[in-house]
């Protein structure tokens, strides 16, 4: 496959790297690049090659895999090879195409000369360079397997700077007041220069443990404090209005800023971002690729469907993989439905989690119950243990039924806490997300809300002791309300669930509405093809006799 001329220089144009740069800008570097095409299996280059090209993905996907056996895919729009340009760069991952790929390749020369000429993209390379770093010495095992990471982004510098000045201060000042109140200026020093450099460190993890992420899915900023806080926050590219930048006078002079993506909740801040250019380009680059993928299947499906309609030769229909959609109704029995025996029912009301007909249901973490019940546990025990004491005649006081009474309250007790926690739950269906919340024998509050409508999805662990255990709250913002699975164990773990359902229904109303849109144009072009088929009718003996 060859590109013409005007494909490749469409193809740059739009380009996350060369975004900034002019129609006559792309005319020069455009001779620089030469199409590649490779079949699937085939090998670009190997490792321990010297290093002379760097590549762009037009279309299909390439795998890069080096000598200890890491992999990485790069998709389309994705680039490769320009950390082994130096001069003496050899290749330390081999090239292979996972499927009939399309490249563009520019030479060493030719790649030299661009990042000379044209800084933006020299500085666009070394962001996504550092992504891409980012991407491989961390784990985001919430990412979806079939969900591509499109950039990584984490606070600028200059905000790290900042906060060690208070570690520096605080060693400076407390060198002054051991002079001054004449103290065993050595000892303390030490003291104090460690706990200066255990706060810089502390500081210095916090700031590499944030991130921004752009995927093929959703924009999320990650923020976790070492030992006390840990949240992340996402909402779906479909549900994002618009992304701003804001920056002040400090922030233009380093290059960095602060993104603000505005949702119909509220916006959404990325305080501090170190490329934010490039962090709204690749949020807008997301939505539109969305929405290229959808009208260019949409488009496939409705021309399939008048071929098949009118009963032409074509390709298969891309949408007749997918089966339609069908309620499963049995007049005179019963629905088919997943049964337990009532040891797991009753082994349910333990759990935090578990799943019956497609219906997730989450409680409240254990330690809640725990948190709210210890003094009935505590009373219970020693009423318990005074209760024995008596019988054996170890004390005298109180009496016997006062003690009997009162392990009878605590176990009355006990069973209401556990019945409170038990009732409180947080349910996924295949429709929608429940907030139920029952007291036992008083008020029961349902709140629920249709998946479609999430505008975004935040988890938070808010202290030390919800890090250790594991629990925290997803907070489910639905227009002007926010439903909260309050202090759910994996809080992660929920939230991407609720994405993974919240995404499966997106894609069931994209290809249902899809098809309505397809069976009627098909409907309109089937209609209009016959009212213009010739008349080809023959003729009686008496007309052919006229003629």
């Amino acid at each position: 496959m060859t590109m013409e001329t005007t494909a490749v220089f469409a193809f740059l144009h739009d380009h996350i790297l060369f975004k900034y740069l002019s129609e006559e800008d792309l005319g020069k570097i455009l001779p620089l690049f030469k199409p590649i095409s490779l079949e699937e299996g085939e090998v670009l280059y190997r490792a321990g090659f010297p290093g002379r090209n760097f590549f762009l993905v037009v279309s299909g996907k390439i795998l890069l895999e080096d000598e200890s056996g890491t992999k990485i895919v790069i998709n389309e729009q994705g680039h490769f090879g320009n950390q082994d340009l130096n001069r003496d760069g050899v290749r330390r991952d081999t090239a292979r195409a996972l499927e009939k790929t399309t490249l563009l390749a520019v030479n060493k020369r030719g790649f030299s000369a661009i990042i000379a000429a044209y800084p933006s993209v020299k500085s666009r390379l070394a962001a996504m360079q550092t992504s891409a770093r980012i991407f491989q010495t961390n784990d985001f095992a919430w990412i979806r397997d079939e969900e591509v990471v499109r950039f990584i982004d984490r606070k600028h510098a200059n905000v790290l700077y900042t906060q060690l000045t208070l570690p520096i201060l605080f060693l400076i000042l407390s060198g002054v007041g051991a002079v001054l109140l004449r103290f065993n200026v050595g000892v303390f020093l030490i003291i104090t220069v460690l706990i200066a450099i255990l706060w810089g460190i502390w500081l210095w993890l916090d700031w590499k443990n944030d991130f921004y992420l752009v995927t093929s899915e959703r924009a999320a900023w990650i923020e976790k404090v070492i030992w006390l806080h840990d949240q992340r926050r996402e909402v779906p590219l479909q549900s994002i209005l618009s992304v701003n930048i804001a920056s002040t006078q400090l922030q233009r002079m380093f290059g960095y800023g602060d993104v603000i993506i505005r949702t119909y909740t509220g916006n959404i801040p990325m305080r501090n971002t170190s490329h934010p250019e490039l962090l709204v380009d690749m949020i807008a680059d997301g939505q539109e690729r969305a929405r290229a993928l959808a009208r260019q299947v949409d488009r496939q499906g409705i021309t399939q469907a008048i071929r098949d309609r009118l009963g032409t030769v074509g390709e298969a229909n891309p949408l007749g993989d997918q089966e339609d959609f069908t309620d499963l109704i049995m007049e005179g029995g019963p629905q088919i439905t997943e049964t337990i025996t009532p040891l797991q029912e009753f082994l349910n009301l333990f759990r935090a989690r578990y799943e019956l007909n497609g219906v997730i249901t989450y409680r409240k973490h254990v330690f809640i119950l725990l948190r709210n019940s210890w003094w009935l546990w505590f009373l219970f025990l020693a009423s318990l243990v005074a209760l024995f004491a008596r019988m054996v005649n170890l004390i005298n006081w109180p009496g016997l039924g006062a003690l009997a009474l009162t392990v009878g309250l605590s176990v009355l007790g006990l069973a209401y806490a556990f019945a409170d926690w038990a009732n409180d739950l947080f349910q996924i269906t295949d429709k929608q997300v429940i907030d139920l919340d029952r007291k036992p024998f008083g008020r029961e509050t349902k709140r629920s809300a249709l998946l479609e409508n999430i505008l975004s999805l935040d988890y938070r662990r808010e202290n030390i002791i919800q890090r250790a255990f594991d629990f925290g709250t997803v907070a489910i913002n639905v227009g002007d309300i926010q439903l909260d699975f309050e202090y759910v164990a994996q809080p992660i773990a929920v939230q991407n669930e609720i994405f993974e359902r919240y995404n499966a229904v997106i894609k069931e109303k994209e290809l249902e509405e899809a098809r309505r849109r397809r069976d009627d144009m098909v409907e309109f072009l089937a209609a209009y093809h016959q009212e213009n088929q010739p008349d080809d009718t023959p003729l009686d003996g008496e007309e052919t006799q006229a003629l």
